[in-house]
């Protein structure tokens, strides 16, 4: 029994001061329950009792395996994630190909201790039972079914390698997936043309799943790659939510046409003014081609790496200031600005960043600070309060200087940013339970009701805040005090208590 919190129940609806019922891993009960009797009670007064949040963008689940990152999670509030973001996945790829694609996310994931060995979609879900404290939430994974059907080259497949993808996206369908994320920054999906992914999202959209890109780009990229995204949902009948998109002028514009031209559409963004991806991603387009393999040989060739040069240059201009997060081999060069390790090399910024790949094997990640250009709270506070964004950490587990966002982005939303009057707490915890719960398919999930599973966060709204840094990412916040996955409590006041009651959750 949660005894007397303020139920916010995921709904927007106000929050009401209530009783809280749990039998097995299902809400039994919610009401005025004093004559109740339980096998254990939980004061909640003073304390918000709320849906698990949900998390829709993160690269966690090979973290969530073990390791130090772990309960990062449920540390703060969150108690499902969806896999495979922007398309990043290895199931299912024959062994050569698996080994590729495991190169190409090494930066992203690191070499977890697992098998590496799936026959089946099925197979590869199975690995996380008993071994996960949150729930993970299946996507298709556009990269690995793309590789597995055509490898890593241009062009439009042929019948049969569409037939292919259509194959193992309908698998992963038929295992629960919501849908399909794809990665159009990244390799192969920057080569797929818009006709291969309509093709895709018309199988999505028999089966009810949402078609979650990261674009082609943002900012100033962004008008052609939202409609082209438009254009997908449009012709395929699919659902579209994209990928971190952060909410100015120009952007709300776009969703605006694409409502209006009839795209069911949605978005999530991390709430910090920092990007953060491989270092690989400043490269021209033309130099990432063909994955990993190919990107180091033309890192490594004289002549290729004269002709990326001026490229490159320019597209770090583009940038604000770059910090290395993560570089393999190289764990000196974490937390430093790359502008201040070329000046103190003597070195031009490209060509200290080209040494960089070539010397640690293309393996590195930087958080990427907003330009100073950009008034960056201002466009987070307009992002948060947009009636179609829901929350999302886009966090990444690696090297010793992570980016906040897959530590604190839950407190910020629910806490700071509620009570700076951006949101309301009701609207803040449906932003980030039941929206995307209703968005992504999640039946049992995302609401506090009778018969649902019993994911509960309780927190202190008056303390709930980020304490990470970016001296130290690895910070939980504060204010989360219990939660609980399936019924089980894997945060007690505040500590994880080594709990792994995760379930992979299904598309109902």
């Amino acid at each position: 029994m949660i005894r007397g919190g303020d139920v916010v129940d995921g709904t927007g609806a106000p929050k009401a001061r209530l009783d809280v019922g749990i039998v097995g891993d299902r809400v039994a009960a919610i009401g005025r329950l004093e004559s109740a009797g339980a096998r254990r009670a939980i004061d909640a007064k003073g304390l918000a009792v709320a849906p698990g949040f949900i998390d829709v963008h993160v690269h966690s689940e090979l973290a969530r395996l073990g390791g130090m990152d772990q309960f990062a999670g449920v540390l703060d509030g969150v108690t499902s994630e969806l896999m495979s973001p922007d398309g990043f996945g290895w199931a299912c790829l024959p062994p050569v190909r698996l080994r590729e694609v495991k190169d190409y996310l090494l930066a992203f994931y690191g070499d977890a201790d697992i098998s590496w060995d799936w026959p089946s979609v099925a197979s590869y879900l199975a690995i996380f039972q008993g071994r996960i404290p949150n729930n993970l939430v299946p996507q298709a994974p556009h990269l690995a079914i793309k590789v597995a059907a055509m490898g890593w080259g241009p062009g439009s497949p042929t019948p049969a390698q569409l037939t292919t993808m259509k194959g193992l996206l309908t698998e992963w369908m038929d295992a629960g997936a919501v849908g399909i994320a794809a990665g159009l920054e990244y390799q192969p999906g920057a080569l797929s043309p818009t006709t291969e992914l309509i093709a895709l999202c018309r199988v999505l959209a028999e089966a009810g799943g949402v078609y979650a890109p990261h674009q082609r780009g943002y900012w100033k990229r962004l008008p052609d790659a939202a409609r082209e995204s438009f254009q997908i949902g449009r012709e395929s009948g699919a659902k579209v939510h994209i990928s971190h998109l952060a909410i100015d002028d120009n952007a709300a514009g776009l969703l605006d046409e694409a409502q209006t031209s009839g795209v069911d559409i949605s978005f999530d963004m991390y709430p910090y003014s920092a990007a953060f991806t491989h270092l690989l991603m400043l490269l021209p387009e033309w130099a990432q081609a063909g994955g990993y393999t190919a990107a180091m040989q033309r890192l490594t060739s004289p002549d290729e790496r004269k002709r990326l040069q001026p490229e490159t240059a320019n597209r770090l201009t583009e940038r604000g200031v770059i910090t290395l997060s993560y570089v393999e081999g190289g764990r000196e060069l974490e937390g430093r600005a790359l502008g201040d390790l070329a000046r103190e090399a003597g070195q031009a910024d490209v060509d200290f960043l080209l040494d960089l790949l070539t010397l640690h094997a293309g393996r590195a990640l930087a958080i990427y600070s907003w330009p100073d250009s950009i008034d960056g709270e201002e466009i987070l506070r307009r992002t948060l309060a947009h009636p179609l964004y829901m929350g999302s950490t886009d966090g990444i587990y690696m090297g010793s200087r992570p980016h906040r966002r897959g530590f604190g982005s839950f407190a910020r939303i629910a806490g700071e940013y509620v009570r700076n009057g951006t949101l309301t707490l009701e609207q803040a915890v449906n932003k980030i339970t039941g929206r995307p719960a209703e968005r992504f398919a999640l039946g049992d999930r995302g609401r506090l009701q009778p018969g649902r599973a019993a994911d509960v966060t309780i927190f202190d709204p008056a303390r709930l805040a980020d304490r990470s840094t970016w001296q130290d990412g690895r910070v939980a916040p504060s204010g989360i005090v219990h939660v609980l996955v399936n019924g089980q409590l894997v945060v007690e006041g505040g500590q994880a208590t080594g709990k792994l009651p995760g379930r992979i959750v299904a598309r109902s």
